[in-house]
C-alpha cells in the first residue's frame, strides 16, 4: 500500500493548488518553506543560547549602574530597573529578586559579567549575520571578515540598547506619575510609542544585516511584521510565559526562570529571522511554491548526485 493514498494525495494536490492561487496564502506558505530552507530553526537555537548568556550579565551590570548613579534605595533607581525588567513578561520580578542581591557587586564580579557579556552578546550578533548571509543567499567567499563582522555586531548592539533605552525611559517617566493628569492618554500612548519604537529598531537591525544594495523599502514589510509582532509579544507574553510554565516555579525554582527566558528569547528570535524571510521572499518574488516540493538544500544534493553520477558513467 502506497503512502499517501491516492485519495489523500489528491485531496493534498487540491490544497496545495488552491493556495498558489491566492497571494496571501502562497506568501506565507513561501515565508514558511524559506524559513525550513535556511535553517532558521537552527539560528534560532543558536541565538537564543547567546541571548540567554547575555542577559544575565546585562540586567547585572545594568541594577548594579542604576543602584550606584541614582543609590540603590531611590526612587528613580527603582523604577528604571522595574521598566527595565518588565521587557520579560512574568519573570522579571524573579529576574529582579535574583539578581538585586548582587546590585552591590565588586570589581571581580564587574569585569566577569563585563566579559560574559561581551562574548554572548557578540555571538549573538554574529549567529545574526550568518543567519542573514544565509538567507540572502549570498557566496561564501563573501561572508564579512572578522573586524566588519564586530563592527555589525557592536551596530546591532547599539540598536538593541537604544530601543530598550527608549522604551524603558518612556515605562519609568509614566511609573514616576509626573504625567499623571494625561492618565488617559498616557496607555494608549505608550503601547503606540513602543510600536513606533520596536518598528525603527527593527528597520535599522534588518537594514545592518541586509546586503548593501538592499533598499530601506524593501526591508520595510519585515520592519512592520516583525515590530507590531514584537509588541503584540510583550502585551501578551505574561500569558504566552505563564502558560508555558505552569506551576514550574514551584517545583523547579530558579530553573523556571531560565526556562521561562529560554522560552521568551526563542520567540523574539524566531520573529526576528521571519520578518528576515519576509523582506528576502517579497524582494526576490519567489512565491507562490508547492507544500510538498522539496527544499533547497535537498535540491541541490540531488543535483550534485546526479552530477557525480554523470561523471562516472563518462
Amino acid at each position: 500500500m502506497t503512502f499517501p493514498p491516492r485519495w489523500l494525495k489528491r485531496i493534498l494536490d487540491r490544497i496545495d493548488a488552491l493556495q498558489q492561487r491566492f497571494k496571501l496564502p502562497a506568501f506565507v506558505v513561501a515565508v514558511q518553506k524559506r524559513y525550513g530552507d535556511d535553517r532558521c530553526g537552527m539560528y534560532s537555537a543558536l541565538i537564543t543560547f547567546y541571548g540567554v548568556l547575555s542577559v544575565f550579565p546585562l540586567l547585572l551590570l545594568f541594577i548594579t549602574a542604576a543602584s550606584r548613579i541614582l543609590g540603590p534605595n531611590s526612587t528613580a533607581a527603582k523604577n528604571l530597573i522595574n521598566s527595565a525588567l518588565s521587557q520579560f513578561p512574568v519573570i522579571g520580578p524573579q529576574l529582579a529578586s535574583n539578581i538585586h542581591a548582587l546590585s552591590q557587586g565588586n570589581t571581580v564580579a564587574t569585569i566577569a559579567s563585563a566579559l560574559f557579556l561581551l562574548w554572548g552578546a557578540l555571538g549573538l550578533t554574529s549567529a545574526l549575520q550568518q543567519a542573514s548571509h544565509d538567507a540572502w543567499q549570498r557566496p561564501r567567499h563573501q561572508e564579512p571578515n572578522l573586524l566588519i563582522r564586530t563592527w555589525r555586531g557592536l551596530r546591532l548592539l547599539g540598536v538593541i540598547a537604544v530601543s530598550v533605552v527608549l522604551t524603558t525611559i518612556s515605562a519609568s517617566v509614566v511609573a514616576s506619575g509626573y504625567l499623571s493628569q494625561f492618565s488617559r492618554l498616557l496607555g494608549p500612548g505608550l503601547i503606540a510609542l513602543g510600536v513606533l519604537i520596536n518598528i525603527g529598531a527593527y528597520l535599522v537591525a534588518l537594514h545592518i544585516l541586509a546586503p548593501k544594495p538592499i533598499l530601506w523599502r524593501t526591508l520595510l514589510p519585515g520592519a512592520l511584521i516583525g515590530g507590531i509582532g514584537w509588541s503584540i509579544l510583550q502585551q501578551i507574553g505574561g500569558y504566552l510565559i505563564s502558560h508555558q510554565l505552569h506551576r514550574t516555579t514551584q517545583i523547579y525554582g530558579f530553573f523556571a526562570i531560565v526556562l521561562g527566558l529560554v522560552f521568551w528569547l526563542n520567540l523574539g528570535a524566531r520573529l526576528f529571522l521571519y520578518a528576515s524571510e519576509i523582506n528576502i521572499v517579497a524582494a526576490q518574488h519567489s512565491w507562490p511554491r508547492g507544500l510538498f516540493e522539496p527544499s533547497a538544500a535537498a535540491k541541490a544534493a540531488i543535483a550534485a548526485e546526479q552530477s557525480a553520477h554523470d561523471a562516472e558513467e563518462n
